[in-house]
């Protein structure tokens, strides 16, 4: 019997380790932001500034709450190595987000990140120069996290695409986001 409790409890404690953590905070509106360590780095080379020089696009799934009603988003964060203080290189606005999954292009409407909390709900490696947000489905999240390959592309106001490739994270891990929120 003791053996079997045991057995159980490591097995609870085992699938607890394997997810990550959701962290909810509340902000001054009343609303309930959720979020978790699942960021999605993507990259591309900047050479024009300098060999070692990138741009860099975090991604990252966040939940509101609104005594009740939810809405997902996709959090963006725009980072680079390269001195966007300088006016050459001061980069365009991003206005659409490309998730091309197994094939299928999804074309997501961005707009400013205009969260109540002064501090970013993640973190992120490079400076970020531009914070956006797609508003999207869990069932958009779910399917993401299942997609065989996923491309990404962000097109700016001046009508440049940029392609961005996976850096570090997997599209995958957010099963455990779409898990952790499901009502």
């Amino acid at each position: 019997m003791v053996r079997r409790t045991a057995l159980a409890l490591m097995t609870a404690a085992a699938g607890c380790a394997s997810e990550a953590p959701l962290h909810s905070a509340l902000d001054d509106q009343g609303l309930t932001w959720v979020t978790t360590d699942l960021v999605v780095t993507l990259a591309r080379p900047a050479p024009r500034f300098s060999a070692a020089a990138r741009d860099y696009v975090y991604i990252a799934p966040v939940e509101t709450n609104n005594m009740g009603t939810r809405s997902h988003y996709l959090w963006l964060g725009l980072g680079t190595t390269v001195d966007r203080a300088w006016r050459f290189v001061a980069p365009s606005t991003a206005v659409t987000l490309v998730l091309i999954m197994n094939g299928q292009p999804l074309a997501l409407p961005l707009s400013s990140w205009d969260a109540s909390s002064a501090a970013p709900p993640y973190d992120t490696r490079a400076p970020v120069y531009q914070v956006r947000r797609a508003r999207i489905t869990l069932d958009q999240l779910e399917r993401f996290a299942n997609a065989e390959s996923i491309e990404v592309e962000l097109l700016a106001d001046d009508g440049v695409t940029l392609s961005y490739e996976l850096w570090d994270g997997a599209w995958s891990d957010w099963r455990a986001f779409v898990t952790g929120v499901e009502p």
